[in-house]
């Protein structure tokens, strides 16, 4: 493994492998500033979309929490305990843990190399009170690239001092076709989800339902497929739904994007329950976020399972993304 470093965005972490992957990585937002693939023809193609605006905008490629997506009324209780967050979404709801959210935060970073991979561990306190967040939280986001194979996995840590609520993930954008040189409507995505969010005109999650043709893509089939439905188009104008996997854990893929100008395929694998696929509705449809993460109105509607924490249940998911040529 080759590692380059540069003083930008609070130090930005390049690793390069031998199998021909290179992942640049910022202690900006503990985020993926680049990722870089062979495609079909041996030619290193980035996969990896930034926005317009620059790195550090729009929460592309950066850690997003504590909280991930919106949570109703921008507030929960947690045994009595009552959480005010701030409303940036439609004035009502929480959204991306608001303005003070660790996407914006400069995480102090380490580099562990070892023969097989190298892990970028990136650390960061969150302060009781931070965001309307109740406790303090000790944050690790370690990145592992494997030395022999085109391999990201993201660990995600979190040690509170008391019982409350954390639900991290990751906004990078995939374009698989490298150097966005289509649109990803021309991809084929896969989900292993039977089940997907109903949202209303705030996007907040009003209850799970059955997938119907529009949102099963079991089967895999091209993005475009049926963007332009009505039950795409309310609301979102694309996809941007929560949709609650058949299987969690490091042994099924849980989501996939293929392009067949390039040959390269990603997939996607998760300890979560949900991925939020964003189909990039408002930058000319380039890419495609999978945000792996609890239901984001989890804490409303299924509060045994929604990223509930405490000193001796700390927070610990994962999220790996491949990428091959087929």
């Amino acid at each position: 493994m080759t590692l380059e470093k540069q003083n930008k965005f609070g130090g930005t972490y390049t690793l390069i492998n031998s199998a021909g992957m290179t992942v640049s990585l910022t202690a900006l937002g503990a985020g993926i500033l680049s990722i870089k693939v062979p495609d079909k023809d041996g030619i290193a193609r980035e996969v990896v979309r930034i926005s317009d605006k620059g790195y550090g905008n729009d929460y592309h490629g950066l850690t997003i929490g504590r909280t991930s997506g919106r949570i109703a009324g921008a507030t929960f209780e947690i045994d009595g305990k009552v959480a005010k967050l701030e409303k940036n979404n439609y004035g009502t709801d929480n959204l991306h843990g608001g303005k003070t959210g660790l996407f914006g935060k400069t995480f102090n970073a380490d580099i562990k190399m070892c023969a097989d991979y190298t892990d970028a561990v990136f650390t960061y306190t969150d302060a009781d009170g931070e965001g309307g967040y109740f406790g303090k939280v000790d944050i690790t986001v370690t990145y592992r690239v494997y030395e022999k194979e085109n391999r990201l996995a993201i660990y995600y840590n979190g040690k509170p001092d008391c019982k409350t609520l954390l639900n991290l993930t990751n906004h990078v954008y995939f374009d698989v076709s490298g150097d966005l040189r289509e649109s990803v409507g021309e991809q084929y995505m896969y989900l292993n989800a039977s089940r997907v969010g109903v949202l209303n005109e705030r996007l907040i999650t009003t209850e799970i339902a059955e997938v119907s043709p529009e949102f099963d893509f079991r089967k895999p089939h091209k993005v475009k497929d049926y963007r332009q439905t009505e039950a795409v188009q309310c609301y979102t104008h694309g996809y941007d739904h929560p949709f609650f996997l058949d299987s969690r854990g490091m042994t099924d893929v849980q989501a996939s994007l293929y392009s067949e100008l390039s040959k390269i395929k990603l997939e996607v694998k998760t300890t979560y329950p949900c991925v939020v696929v964003f189909g990039d509705n408002f930058y000319g449809y380039k890419s495609t976020c999978f945000e792996c993460q609890y239901n984001p109105d989890g804490i409303h509607m299924s509060p045994d399972d929604c990223g509930v924490c405490s000193p001796d249940n700390p927070y610990n998911e994962q999220i790996e993304y491949s990428f091959t040529v087929e």
